[in-house]
C-alpha cells in the first residue's frame, strides 16, 4: 500500500510522517541513519491490518529540527508523543530501530499506558552510565569521519560497514540514499542522544510483550548487548537472525515481516 508523506506544525514547528492503512495504530520510529523512509518496504505488509505511522525525527525528512544542542531521547519523545496526541493515538504497537529503541522507552515512560506491544529492532543503549572521558571519546568517534567527510561519502562508506554481508546491493544502496541526505546538524544531535542515553533505565516502564530482534552480523548492537536488554525488560524476549546486519528492515524485509507479524498478532498474556 503507498503511504502518504503528510506534516503539521506541533508546539510551532513541523513534524513530518508517512502514513498508511487502517485499524490498530503502529508507530515505526527510525534511527540514526535512517527516516520514515526506511519503512517503506513495512507499509506494504502491515498497512493492510495497521494504521502505519511512521515519522521524520525532527531536523530529518520534512521535520524541523530542534533548537537544543544536546538534546535527548526524552526531548524526542516529547515532540513524538505530541504527534500522536495530534493523530488521536491513544494505544500502539511500537517498533523502535536502533536510537529509535531508546526513544521508545523515553516515551514509555512519559506514557506508559500507550504501547500495547513493543519491538527493539537492533537496540543500543547509550553512553549515560559511562564516565564523561569515555562519553566524549563516544561523541568523537561517531562525528568524526562526518566533518572529515561530510555526509555523502560518510553514508557511502558507514552503511556496508553495518550491514550484513549477506546484504543484497540494492539494499546498500538504499541505506546509503537515506543516510546520504540526512543533514548533518540532524545527525550531530542524535549522536548526543547516543552519548547521553540509557535505554536501560527505561526498561522498567516497558512492561507491556516486548520483542527484541538481534542481528548475528550486527557491529554495532551485538547480540550480547540485545540480550542484556530482552533480559532487562518486564516481559522481554529476544530472536536472533543469523546474517543479518544492523538494518533489518531494509536488509530483509520479508524476515522482518515474518518476524514482526506473528509477534503483534499475539494477543496472549
Amino acid at each position: 500500500m503507498r503511504e502518504a508523506a503528510r506534516s503539521a506544525t506541533i508546539d510551532g514547528r513541523t513534524v513530518a510522517w508517512r502514513e498508511a492503512g487502517d485499524g490498530p495504530a503502529l508507530v515505526l520510529v527510525h534511527g540514526i541513519g535512517g527516516s520514515a523512509q526506511s519503512w517503506a518496504p513495512q507499509f506494504e505488509r502491515f498497512a493492510a491490518a495497521h494504521r502505519v505511522i511512521a515519522w521524520d525525527a525532527p531536523g530529518y525528512g520534512g521535520s524541523e529540527p530542534l533548537p537544543d544542542a544536546r538534546p535527548t531521547a526524552d526531548r524526542y519523545a516529547g515532540v513524538l508523543l505530541g504527534l500522536l496526541d495530534r493523530l488521536d493515538i491513544e494505544r500502539a504497537d511500537l517498533i523502535g530501530h536502533s536510537i529509535g529503541a531508546m526513544m521508545v522507552g523515553a516515551l514509555c515512560r512519559r506514557r506508559q499506558a500507550l504501547a500495547r506491544h513493543v519491538v527493539l529492532v537492533h537496540p543500543i543503549d547509550g553512553g549515560g552510565r559511562l564516565p564523561d572521558a569515555e562519553r566524549a571519546t563516544l561523541r568523537v568517534g561517531r562525528t568524526r569521519d562526518i566533518d572529515a567527510l561530510g555526509m555523502a561519502a560518510f553514508a557511502a562508506a558507514r552503511a556496508p560497514s553495518i550491514l550484513g554481508k549477506a546484504a543484497a546491493p540494492d539494499a546498500v544502496a538504499t541505506v546509503v540514499r537515506i543516510m546520504a541526505a540526512i543533514p548533518a546538524p540532524a545527525y550531530r544531535q542524535l549522536v548526543e542522544v547516543i552519548v547521553a542515553g540509557d535505554l536501560l533505565a527505561d526498561l522498567p516502564a516497558i512492561a507491556v510483550p516486548a520483542l527484541v530482534i538481534a542481528g548475528g552480523d550486527d557491529p554495532v548492537a551485538p547480540v550480547a548487548l540485545c540480550r542484556s536488554i530482552a533480559a532487562a525488560l518486564p516481559a522481554g524476549r529476544l530472536t536472533v537472525l543469523d546474517g543479518i546486519g544492523h538494518y533489518l528492515p531494509l536488509e530483509d524485509p520479508a524476515r522482518f515481516d515474518a518476524t514482526v507479524a506473528p509477534f503483534l498478532a499475539d494477543t496472549g498474556p
